[in-house]
């Protein structure tokens, strides 16, 4: 049987809504978001099926292309099966999804204001309040508030990126800009379908979590805060990167 070739990426143009209008740059500015955060998207030029074993392949493919590492301003891994890919799962459809944090008050309180909390600092990130702290603190007693289902949830992935942000992000008093700029990074992030089975609107695209420690050149210096993300997509054959090294302050 003849060996199937790797599949290549060509970058796309797009112009993302999560980083569109003058608010939502000034936010990403304000979270330390906007200097190294990346987020392209790349046309598969090659044989991609649904199953978990080809995305896997895909998955790998991607962190190894010299197309995307040159995109992503990082070296080419040596060795790209051993670096750690995760898959995650992408079944959230509406904001409901963060109507737990809003539970007996603790984290973020009925009227979105954000609970305020003693300074701490966790693998560089300064945190001040209960949100963040729940984000980056593992042993934070706020931790269950989100099942170990929940947390694989691609969208909760994309809060964390969103609120824990640079190492010198400004918090905010209130959820809601956090929320927004979570929905509108999913929403550019991951495609839906109508079902033809049940009529209702699907999420048809597969997330993936590079592991951001191992030992690739996929960032300059090993940090817990370190983000990538692959989003594909095989019947539109798209592949969406997010990429965000952590820049400790010191």
């Amino acid at each position: 049987m003849a060996e199937i070739p790797a599949p290549t990426f060509t970058p796309l143009a797009c112009d993302f809504g999560f980083q569109k209008t003058t608010k939502a740059k000034d936010l990403l500015q304000k979270w330390n978001l906007s200097p190294d955060l990346k987020v392209i998207k790349f046309r598969i030029e090659g044989h991609m099926r649904r199953d978990p074993e080809s995305l896997l392949a895909t998955c790998k493919a991607v962190v190894s292309d010299p197309t995307v590492c040159a995109s992503l301003g990082v070296a080419i891994p040596d060795t790209p099966d051993e670096i750690k890919i995760d898959s995650l799962s992408s079944t959230v459809l509406n904001m409901n999804f963060f109507d737990v944090l809003m539970q007996d008050d603790e984290v973020v309180t009925s009227t979105d204001m954000v609970r305020a909390c003693m300074d701490e600092t966790f693998d560089g990130v300064t945190i001040q309040d209960k949100l963040r702290e729940m984000l980056v603190n593992p042993d934070s007693e706020n931790g269950c508030i989100f099942t170990e289902a929940q947390k694989n949830e691609f969208i909760y992935h994309m809060l964390k990126l969103v609120v824990v942000g640079g190492s010198m992000c400004q918090s905010e008093e209130k959820f809601f800009e956090w929320k927004e700029m979570t929905k509108a990074l999913y929403k550019d992030t991951v495609s839906v379908m109508k079902s033809a089975k049940t009529g209702k609107v699907e999420i048809c695209s597969s997330a993936f979590h590079i592991d951001p420690w191992g030992s690739s050149p996929l960032f300059k210096k090993n940090n817990s805060h370190n983000k990538y993300y692959i989003s594909l997509d095989p019947s539109a054959g798209i592949a969406t990167i997010i990429y965000k090294p952590f820049v400790p302050f010191w």
